[in-house]
């Protein structure tokens, strides 16, 4: 026969292996939150799990299980304290036994216990980057739903959930990036097109493109385009404008 901790040993084993392969096949996923979240429900065996982050000061609910633990967040955020809030503020692990008779956060333990029938609580911080801090929340209806292991496991948890949130971010300001850069050089050609076909320098060029982008309440990355695509620009003020200013078509072969 299997002793009890060795055979719990090999399901964490299992767990973390799920855990590992689900993260990774998430990291391009912009809601990975949301598998952060099943994926705590599973190892540590509770009935909810939330996902709080905090940005200028203040506390949102990025993800949740089901409307339970978001609502139990928001009374968190409500009062001002709560085991959420002070797992992100301490940066650390925080086990709540039960909550009925817990003396640290009086207001949001009653309100849980009695609006929610919630009696225990893991919240552990995830300092992903300079913009995102906050912390994954597991809820349990039962008292003494955790223990010090699952202290532990919640732990490694948020050093893998971190490590897969901060691969999403930096992807997605890459992408950013990327856009960015495209739209920079498009507008740098349409400039050097104005410069040419106008016989003006740079400051020239830049200032007709942005008065067409005001007359023409239209975006100087969009008028930029369809210079490059057409080697000029249309009227951009519309029929009602037929200012010269705006009516330079591809200069003369004569």
């Amino acid at each position: 026969m299997v002793p009890k901790e060795l055979d719990r040993t090999w399901q964490l084993l299992d767990d973390f292996a799920e855990v590992a392969g689900l993260l990774r096949s998430h990291t391009a996923d912009p809601d990975i939150a949301d598998t952060v979240c099943e994926i705590a429900l599973k190892i540590v065996r509770g009935d909810h799990a939330s996902i709080t982050s905090i940005r200028s000061g203040q506390f949102t609910t990025v993800a949740a299980t089901s409307g339970v633990p978001e609502h139990a967040d928001k009374i968190q955020y409500k009062v001002g304290t709560g085991p959420c809030l002070d797992a992100i503020r301490a940066d650390d692990t925080i086990r709540v036994d039960d909550l009925a008779t817990d003396p640290r956060w009086p207001e949001f333990a009653s309100a849980a216990c009695s609006e929610l029938g919630m009696h225990s609580m893991l919240a552990q911080v995830l300092p992903v980057d300079d913009q995102f801090l906050g912390a994954v929340n597991i809820y349990s209806a039962k008292t003494h739903a955790f223990d010090a292991q699952d202290e532990k496991i919640i732990a490694i948890l948020g050093s893998a959930a971190v490590t897969a949130m901060r691969a999403v971010r930096h992807q997605e300001k890459s992408d950013h990036m990327e856009r960015a850069l495209h739209t920079s050089r498009r507008i740098g050609v349409a400039l050097g097109i104005l410069m040419v076909t106008r016989g003006v320098d740079l400051d020239g060029a830049w200032e007709f493109l942005s008065k067409a982008s005001q007359r023409s309440n239209t975006k100087v990355s969009e008028l930029a385009d369809q210079i490059v695509r057409q080697g000029f620009l249309d009227n951009p003020a519309g029929p009602a404008d037929s200012s010269s200013e705006f009516d330079h078509r591809k200069p003369s072969t004569d």
